[in-house]
């Protein structure tokens, strides 16, 4: 190689992570010359600024027409997360790839929980019913759940098990540590209007209270960090909860997550009173204030919906987006600048 011409270059690595690497014996003996390497554009960047292009900052959707929009309260809440992933998922009905999942993914099991719940209340009815045996109810009821969700063979048995412990754990520490009340209702269905435009709801659970009104309950059952202050301010991370307080018949006076994760089943939320539920506190601002400033959210969040608002703003930048799926039709990392220059470059 040395032989095929007057002049020839040899080039190799110096690092190979955080290790520093010799040239091979075959060039040691040849003398190093830095080599200046200038900046070359992107072929991205190439291409763009080949071409004339103009800006439009497109951010106004068409107002809503429908009166009923599908979707449920998950629209209000895609408002609240981001207005371009409300007008994507719900108005263009954009959605992100699923991943395939060995077994049950995490909504299939929350789907399971929920199931669980229901066929027991359905049966007990209140709370007078806790005091006898709980097994055969809950047996039944987590047999009934996974049946519906159509799992089979010895996974469904394993599921069912997981099921029973996780029901039992929950009556145990939480159900049976109330005052007195009553189911109400258990997954309802009911419709809900903000801003002239209606939105199907689905209510886990509400609950008659002894000490007055009723308390609305929103099954959890991630890893998240549950707190009340996800209903506060503008553009709230839960609207759910609120969205059902403001627009229900009943007299509201507690809203909880119910919080289903084994060895950490509580409620979690804000009451009118510190008598609702156990260790639930009242809300310090008083209760008909804030009811009175989840109505005011509730009707901004569904004025811009029905607006057409619809940029790009999502409220917690990477946190918000994590999870989304769309990037790839809002282009949101171009707009915050935050992809790693690797990822630039397999594009």
């Amino acid at each position: 190689w040395k032989q095929a011409a007057g002049e020839v270059v040899f080039s190799h690595f110096t690092k190979e992570e955080d290790r520093d690497v010799l040239p091979s014996p075959l060039i040691a003996d040849l003398p190093e010359k830095p080599v200046e390497i200038p900046a070359f554009s992107k072929l991205r960047d190439v291409i763009f600024a080949s071409r004339k292009t103009e800006t439009l900052q497109d951010r106004v959707a068409p107002a809503v027409r429908e009166k009923q929009v599908r979707g449920g309260t998950r629209v209000l809440s895609d408002q609240a997360a981001c207005p371009f992933r409300a007008f994507a998922r719900h108005r263009l009905h954009a959605e992100e790839l699923e991943e395939p999942a060995e077994g049950l993914d995490a909504s299939k099991r929350d789907k399971l929980v929920h199931l669980l719940m229901q066929n027991v209340w359905d049966e007990l009815k209140d709370s007078t019913a806790l005091q006898g045996d709980l097994s055969p109810a809950i047996e039944r009821a987590a047999a009934a759940a996974v049946k519906e969700m159509a799992v089979e063979g010895r996974f469904a048995e394993l599921e069912r098990k997981r099921l029973a412990r996780l029901g039992h754990e929950w009556f145990e520490k939480v159900e049976k540590a109330r005052p007195p009340f009553s189911v109400v209702s258990t997954e309802e269905k009911r419709p809900i209007v903000f801003s002239g435009v209606t939105f199907d709801a689905r209510i886990d659970r509400m609950d008659r209270l002894e000490s007055g009104g009723h308390a609305i309950l929103d099954y959890k059952t991630g890893g998240g960090n549950l707190t009340a202050k996800r209903w506060q301010g503008e553009r709230p991370d839960e609207p759910q909860l609120p969205l059902y307080a403001v627009s229900a018949k009943e007299e509201i006076t507690a809203v909880v997550f119910a919080k289903f994760r084994p060895g950490d089943m509580r409620f979690v939320g804000l009451s009118r009173d510190d008598k609702a539920l156990p260790k639930v506190p009242k809300a310090k601002e008083g209760w008909q204030p804030l009811l009175a400033d989840w109505k005011k959210e509730a009707e901004r969040l569904g004025q811009s919906f029905a607006g057409g608002e619809a940029r790009v703003d999502p409220k917690k930048d990477l946190i918000t987006c994590r999870y989304c799926g769309l990037e790839t039709l809002c282009r949101v990392y171009e707009k915050i600048n935050v992809l790693a220059e690797e990822e630039i470059e397999e594009w």
